[in-house]
């Protein structure tokens, strides 16, 4: 699959239309990879990828379980309204034109999603052209499932992800952000919908033949559970409100930093960037101390004493020295004295003297070993060899490895200092007071609706644990009657049926679950800072949460990763699922370098950016994909699209360059 241009008209922040292209141009007999999108916060980098998601997906792409009344109140909230008039335009529109192969076949596709609001109404419109000709005779529903079929939305989120996918997944310790992917991807989603209906038509059946007894207990309990599942979806529309919420509060802060930037942003930028640059520099702060209290606790106490060390040491070897002389003397006498003994029965007494004083002569210092010094250790030959080269790579190694860490250290605090000094010395402009103090209300706002959020995502597990409860004590029940009725041939090819597609999930989810666990580990090794740092992946079938472990088999805690570490985990697992998947589609990733340290930064963009895909598109700002980065990648890049926000007029400009550049990459 190729994405090759993305129209968007009057689209949140765009205003009018814009065109953007999507697909690489060959260069020099090659076809780089990368489209490079340059933009600050709020210039429409993360719009660019909702609206491709949108136009494939519509209401899906806002999550499941987002209702029709809050799908069509995003639709009309996305409409670009008039920074200068405050006019909303009647009409929106994105487009996406792609080719993808289906059998070896490839077709052009273009996919036009629009909608018009006029009042309280709202009336939307997906039109789908194959090769120029638009397919006939589809409603909006069948249009939909057109697309469906064509690219699985479940299949997509492996490859058009964001910064809160990779967070969502690097922080999920109980696997169920890694669990919807997988099932997704394997179809294990509707095998578990089938199992379900199967279950359903076995509980008909069972009750038939139940006691009024059973029955009334069964029916209580269906009862409770369909109060539990009405509560659950209740819940759940106050959970999909209150995420709309939060993203009406990210796009209020978006918008607030446009207006703080164009009334001082210089000054706002400088003090941002010495933020990020102090938590950064605290980050490997942390991680150098680390270093170095591990290797005061190995063997760099010997280093502090070397001359002692060394005279240590040596005694050590000569001791070694004298006890193996002594051991060949005390052979080498054994063998002369036999020898001795022959001799005297084949030459006469003379002869014999006069051999013995040359062999006595001739082994005379082998026979004597002579020991300079007692012996003051009598260490055992492995004991020996242990400590000798303990302190040897104390004396060779840890000293100069402890030494230029500290010189890391201190320059690391002076950078720290400095940072510091930076922060404290930043003046306060009286003009940007006001928009400084609604930036953080909105800041504060958001972090309330994101407490909400997730106290609210507690309510429903707190719901969904109960509803199980009844679930299993269902199940039971009709457990008891499953074998009570062997002339029924439908329970008994629904049990079979039930039983067969358990078994065959188990399966296919043990199996890709391997293919998984390979792919994420060369993934993670090749992305991973540290060279020293080897993990693999153990992932539970049923639960499919993920265990660390190191070359011993040992279990690595998440939480003793890092945090660029944990996001570099999540792209790895994300890469992984992709190479998994067997699909062939673009790669589409939207600030990917927040969280990471410059050294984690490099390794993702040497090693995954111009890798990933054929088609890699990278929605970036100017402090992640920076002046050095840009060249790193130069020679992967096919072009670039800058997005630039005009406070003036309110919405954002599409240009080619970056922001060092005023002309596509050449």
């Amino acid at each position: 699959m190729i994405l090759e241009t993305l129209n968007v008209i009057n689209f949140r922040i765009f205003k009018g239309k814009h065109e953007f292209s999507l697909a690489p141009k060959p260069r020099d007999g090659n076809r780089p990879p990368i489209i490079l999108f340059g933009g600050l916060n709020g210039a429409g980098k993360t719009t660019t990828l909702t609206a491709i998601r949108l136009t494939l997906y519509g209401r899906q792409s806002l999550g499941v379980g987002t209702s029709q009344k809050d799908y069509y109140q995003f639709l009309t909230d996305s409409v670009h309204t008039s920074k200068s008039t405050g006019v909303r335009a009647n009409t929106a529109a994105v487009g996406l034109t792609f080719n993808y192969a289906t059998q070896g076949v490839i077709s052009q596709y273009h996919v036009k999603r629009s909608w018009t609001v006029l009042g309280d109404k709202l009336t939307e419109s997906l039109k789908i052209a194959q090769d120029g000709q638009p397919i006939q005779n589809l409603s909006y529903d069948q249009a939909q499932c057109f697309l469906n079929e064509l690219i699985p939305i479940g299949v997509s989120d492996l490859f058009f992800f964001d910064g809160e996918k990779i967070a969502q997944l690097a922080e999920d310790s109980e696997g169920n952000s890694l669990a919807e992917s997988v099932k997704k991807l394997i179809g294990l989603d509707l095998i578990e919908k089938l199992i379900a209906d199967i279950t359903v038509f076995i509980r008909h059946q069972n009750k038939q033949q139940m006691t009024d007894d059973i029955k009334s207990k069964i029916t209580g309990f269906e009862k409770f559970l369909d109060i539990k599942e009405q509560l659950i979806d209740m819940e759940q529309s106050e959970y999909d409100a209150i995420k709309i919420q939060l993203t009406h509060a990210a796009s209020k802060i978006d918008q607030l930093t446009n207006n703080l930037n164009s009334h001082g942003g210089a000054w706002a930028a400088t003090r941002e960037e010495e933020i990020k640059k102090l938590s950064g520099y605290k980050a490997e702060k942390e991680m150098l101390q680390a270093q170095i209290r591990d290797g005061i606790t190995d063997s760099f106490p010997f280093s502090i004493a070397p001359d002692f060390v060394k005279l240590c040491v040596d005694q050590l070897e000569r001791e070694e020295k004298f006890k193996n002389n002594k051991n060949i003397a005390s052979v080498l006498s054994k063998h002369l004295a036999s020898l001795e003994d022959r001799l005297l029965t084949i030459v006469d007494q003379p002869a014999f003297a006069s051999i013995k004083q040359e062999m006595d002569s001739e082994f005379a210092d082998l026979l004597s070993p002579q020991a300079h010094k007692e012996l003051i250790h009598d260490a055992s030959d492995s004991l020996q060899k242990k400590i000798t080269f303990v302190a040897l790579d104390a004396l060779n190694n840890q000293e100069s490895k402890i030494k230029n860490l500290a010189k890391k250290l201190a320059l690391l605090d002076q950078q720290i200092d400095e940072a510091g000094v930076n922060i404290a010395r930043a003046p306060e402009h009286d003009l940007l007071t006001v928009r400084i103090k609604e930036l953080n209300d909105a800041q504060a706002e958001k972090s309330e609706i994101a407490v909400q959020v997730s106290q609210q995502k507690e309510k429903i597990k707190g719901h969904l644990r109960e509803a199980m409860d009844i679930v299993r004590k269902l199940e039971s029940l009709h457990a008891t009657f499953l074998d009570s009725d062997e002339g029924n041939r439908a329970l008994s090819y629904a049990n079979k049926a039930k039983t067969a597609l358990t078994e065959f999930a188990k399966r296919v989810a043990i199996n890709k679950i391997k293919n998984i666990e390979i792919e994420f580990v060369q993934s993670f090794k090749h992305l991973a800072r540290k060279d020293d740092i080897n993990i693999n992946a153990k992932i539970e079938p049923n639960t499919f949460s993920v265990t660390l472990l190191n070359d011993f088999g040992n279990e690595v805690p998440k939480e003793s990763l890092s945090a660029g570490e944990r996001q570099i985990y999540a792209i790895a697992m994300l890469d992984a699922l992709a190479k998994t998947s067997g699909r062939k589609l673009p790669i589409i990733i939207d600030t990917p370098l927040g969280r990471l340290d410059s050294k984690h930064r490099k390794k993702l963009v040497e090693n995954y950016f111009p890798s990933a895909s054929h088609q890699v598109i990278i929605l970036s700002t100017d402090t992640e994909i920076d002046k050095t980065y840009l060249t790193s990648l130069k020679d992967h890049i096919s072009h670039t699209v800058m997005l630039d926000y005009i406070g003036t007029e309110g919405s954002s400009s599409v240009e080619p360059g970056y922001f060092w550049q005023n002309a596509e990459t050449t």
